[in-house]
C-alpha cells in the first residue's frame, strides 16, 4: 500500500446474539428489519440456554483481534486492529466511524470468513463502503475476500483435529471417521459462480493431510429451516447416517468452515449432530475451532502484512 502512513485493520464478521436480550434485535437484523416472531424468539433462547446461556462469538473475535495486533507489532507492521459485525454490535458503520475519527488514510478490511462466501462477504464490504463514504473521508481499502489457502489457517485446523484425535482411545483411533463441516449455502450462489465450495474443499484436503488422516469426508451444516430451495449438501446429519451405514463406529467431527465457536458449532454440532451420532451409536467427537490459536492468528497477520506490503 504506496504513500500510505496511518494505515489499520478491520476484521469484519456476520454478527451474533450474546444474550437471551439481544436475540430479537440480532434476528430482525439478520431478517432485513421484519420483526421476528414470538415462536422464533423462543425457539433461539432456548439453543442459546442448550450451550450455557450465552455465545462466546464476541470474546473470541475480541482475542483474536488483540493476538493479531500484537503479532502485527511484533513483525515491524504495528497497525491497530478493529472489530466490525454485520447483525450486531460493534457494527461495521461504528468501527468505520472510529476508523475515521482516529485519522487513518486506508484500512485493510478482511473478512474472518476465511472463503469467499459470494453474498455475505459482499454485504461486508458493501456496508463499509456505505460508511466510509458516510465519513467524508477519503481513505483508501485494501479488500481480503478469503483467505482459504494460507498454510497457518490448515495448521490450525489440523491442530485442533490432531488434539482431538489424541482424546480418542487408542483402539479407536485407526478406524475412525473425519468428518468436516462447513456452513451451507444456497446451490443458486454456486451456479451463479461462486467459489466457496471449491475453496472449502481444498481447505478440506489440506487440513485433513496435515492432520494425518489419508481420508476424509467433507458434508455442510446449519441449512435454515423450511427453506425450499437446493442448498449444498450432503447434510452433516446425512453424512452420519451414510458413514454409519457403511459400519463406522466412530466419527471425528471437525469444523473447518469456521475459525470461531458459535451457535452453529455449539448447538448444531454439539447438540444436533450429536444428537444424531448418539442414536446411530457412533462415537462422537469433537475438534474445537481454531479460535485464537497462534497458527490462525499467524496465517492472518501474513495475509494482512501481504496486503500491505504488496
Amino acid at each position: 500500500m504506496d504513500r500510505v502512513k496511518n494505515p489499520c485493520v478491520l476484521l469484519m464478521a456476520y454478527g451474533a446474539a450474546r444474550s437471551p436480550e439481544e436475540i430479537p434485535a440480532f434476528l430482525a437484523d439478520v431478517r432485513g428489519g421484519r420483526p421476528p416472531s414470538e415462536s422464533l424468539i423462543r425457539e433461539f433462547v432456548e439453543r442459546l440456554r442448550l450451550v450455557g446461556g450465552a455465545s462466546p462469538f464476541h470474546r473470541i473475535t475480541g482475542a483474536q483481534a488483540e493476538a493479531l495486533a500484537a503479532r502485527l507489532a511484533a513483525a515491524g507492521g504495528s497497525l491497530p486492529v478493529y472489530v466490525g459485525m454485520l447483525h450486531s454490535e460493534p457494527r461495521i458503520a461504528e468501527a468505520a466511524a472510529r476508523i475515521a475519527a482516529a485519522g487513518h488514510d486506508a484500512v485493510i478490511a478482511m473478512s474472518l470468513t476465511p472463503y469467499d462466501s459470494g453474498k455475505v462477504v459482499d454485504g461486508y464490504f458493501e456496508r463499509l463502503d456505505q460508511a466510509l463514504a458516510g465519513t467524508g473521508r477519503p481513505l483508501r481499502t485494501e479488500r481480503i475476500r478469503s483467505w482459504h489457502d494460507q498454510p497457518g489457517l490448515l495448521e490450525a485446523y489440523a491442530a485442533s483435529i490432531r488434539d482431538a484425535a489424541s482424546r480418542l482411545p487408542a483402539a479407536e483411533r485407526e478406524g475412525t471417521a473425519l468428518l468436516l463441516t462447513a456452513h451451507s449455502m444456497p446451490q443458486s450462489w454456486v451456479s451463479a459462480g461462486c467459489p466457496y465450495p471449491a475453496q472449502v474443499a481444498a481447505a478440506a484436503r489440506g487440513a485433513a493431510e496435515r492432520a494425518g488422516f489419508s481420508r476424509h469426508t467433507l458434508a455442510y451444516q446449519s441449512r435454515p429451516d423450511g427453506v425450499r430451495d437446493p442448498w449444498l449438501g450432503p447434510e452433516a446429519a446425512e453424512e452420519l447416517r451414510r458413514l454409519a451405514g457403511t459400519g463406522v463406529r466412530s466419527v471425528l467431527v471437525a469444523p473447518i468452515g469456521f475459525v470461531s465457536e458459535h451457535m452453529e458449532t455449539l448447538y448444531d454440532l454439539d447438540v444436533l449432530l450429536q444428537g444424531e451420532a448418539a442414536g446411530l451409536g457412533l462415537r462422537f467427537t469433537r475438534a474445537a475451532t481454531p479460535n485464537a490459536s497462534a497458527p490462525l492468528i499467524a496465517a492472518m497477520a501474513e495475509v494482512v502484512l501481504g496486503r500491505l506490503a504488496a
